[in-house]
Order: structure tokens, then sequence, then C-alpha cells
């Protein structure tokens, strides 16, 4: 293939437009599409750049038959990906049991899975994937110092659907137990959750500078019943702060449900007002090792490579 190969990406924006961008630097056409959802009219326009592509890459899709994407592979003769990502996984797993899954999307697509857990979950649902990695960029340097005020960062999604599956409870009841820490939540505005709001809880809206929001804190809470790799989590541990999250991953304290989560809260910041909390040396050197960028990106070019024809 004397030309450079055409790829395009569809879903998550985040993800897809920083992939674009990557593929492009290694040699790709790359180009992000934003996703039509189920709107026929936005998919047929988006029929001559797909035709066009060697490879369609969805970022997060859905399996049910008759979906877009269900269309798309009953049409597309050269590769289509599919990288799932966390909640779309859920939604597969609840079409899988009302007997919704289209087989062409199973056996047809390349899967593959941004966690290792999710393989699992896909093969429960007839679909054979592998697990892939996202290439996440992370901070270059040391990592900041941790600040004098221990502050603790929770998350909580702005999409109403994905927040199904956080554990709003605990999150919001944490700073109502632990008055004497501050906690900061992100990226949802105050207006969107229940009031009033902990005096030591500051909701903040979007955030483009996560750098500095992390040089604010010691510790990340994530807590999710379902989920892939969380990016947030992967930043946290590279910049050498401590992360409580209900999945596994080496650095991290696993932990769900406010009893555990708030227990193992309350060992940090006895740590940290006993001069004991350093930087979080084991998670730190877990990412840097597991997650880096052009190591993932490398090997996600190849495997797309494997997909072209040999001309």
């Amino acid at each position: 293939m004397s030309r450079s190969p055409r790829i395009v990406i569809l879903g998550l924006p985040y993800f897809g437009e920083m992939l674009a961008r990557l593929l492009s630097e290694s040699g790709w056409d790359a180009a992000f599409l934003a996703h039509p959802g189920r709107d026929i009219r936005g998919w047929l326009a988006l029929v001559p750049k797909l035709a066009r592509a060697d490879v369609v890459y969805l970022i997060g899709s859905r399996i049910e038959k008759g979906s877009p994407q269900d269309r798309l592979m009953q049409l597309r003769r050269k590769p289509v990906v599919i990288h799932w990502v966390g909640t779309d996984v859920q939604i597969a797993a609840e079409e899988h049991a009302r007997g919704r899954a289209s087989k062409r999307i199973a056996e047809r697509a390349v899967h593959w899975c941004d966690a290792p857990w999710l393989v699992d979950e896909l093969t429960a649902l007839d679909v054979r994937s592998t697990h892939v990695p996202l290439p996440i960029p992370l901070a270059a340097g040391e990592p900041s110092p941790l600040p004098a005020e221990f502050r603790v960062l929770l998350y909580l999604p702005v999409d109403a659907f994905d927040r199904e599956v956080f554990d709003l409870e605990t999150l919001l009841r944490l700073p109502r137990e632990l008055p004497e820490v501050q906690f900061i939540l992100l990226p949802s505005p105050p207006e969107s959750l229940p009031q009033p709001l902990p005096a030591n809880l500051e909701a903040r809206g979007w955030v483009t500078d996560m750098d500095a929001v992390y040089r604010e804190i010691s510790c990340m809470v994530r807590l999710t019943s379902h989920d892939g790799t969380s990016f947030m989590v992967v930043e946290t541990l590279a910049r050498g702060r401590q992360a409580i999250w209900t999945f596994p991953m080496e650095g991290a304290i696993q932990a769900e449900r406010f009893e555990a989560v708030s227990a193992a809260l309350r060992e940090l910041i006895r740590q940290h007002a006993a001069g004991e909390l350093g930087l979080n040396s084991v998670g730190r050197e877990f990412v840097l090792k597991h997650f880096d960028a052009p190591t993932l990106l490398a090997g996600l070019d190849e495997r797309l490579r494997a997909l072209l024809p040999d001309k």
C-alpha cells in the first residue's frame, strides 16, 4: 500500500481525538468523526468516508440487531475494530440477555478491550476479544510533592447513564463523615447534586487543566459497580498520589462501599498527620511501566497494520 492507510475513528471524543492525533503522527491518514448515535441520516452522511477507510475503528459500541453498528457490519467488507471501554459492555450484556445481540457484530468485527476483566465479560456474550490497552499520555518529569493539606478528589461523570454505575451515596457521605478533610468533586456542577452540599465539598465544573488539580490532592476516589481501565486512576498513580478504586490495579487501594473506603481514607489521613505519607512510588512505577504511551501506541499501530491487505 503506497499511500498512508486510512482509518476513521468513531466513538468517545476524548479517546477518539487523542488516537486520531497519535495515529496521524505514526503515518496513518487518521480522522476522528463525531458519532451519529442512532441518527440514520447522520450515518448516511458518513458512508463515503467509511467506504474509503481501510479500517473503521469504533471506541465503544452497541451490539443489538438493527443498530447502526449492525448495519455497518452488514455493508462493510474491510476491517472494523471495536474497542470496548466499560459502560458499553454493560449495555451489550443487557441486550444479550434480551436476545437482541447481533451475531454479525460478534463474529465479524475485531474486538479489543481496554481492561482485562472486560474480556471475560464479553466471552459470556459470545464475543471473542483481546485485551489491548489504550495509550494514556502521562505527565513527563518528576511528580510534585504532596500538598501540606490532605485533600481528596472524587469523580462523578456528567452523563446520566454513566452515573448509574457510580456509588453516589458513598461519594457524598465521605465528606459528611470526614468534616476535617477537604474534598473536590469533578466534573459535576453543584446544581446537579443533592442539596445541601457539605461545607468541605467543592463541586467543580468541567476542568481542562487536570495537572493543577492533581497537585492539590493526596488521594483520588473512584467508586463504580462497572468500569474499564480508568484513565484518571492511571494519571493519579503516575503523579505519585494514592488512588482508591473498586477495581484492582497495583499501587491502588481496592475498596468498595462506605465502610471499606472510609477506613482506607482514615488510614491515609493518619499517615499524613504523622508525617508518614509519601509519594506513591509503587503505583507510579507500575503505571509508568505498564502504561507507557509510546509502547502502547506502537503495539496498537502494529495490530492495526496487521489488518491491512498485503498490497
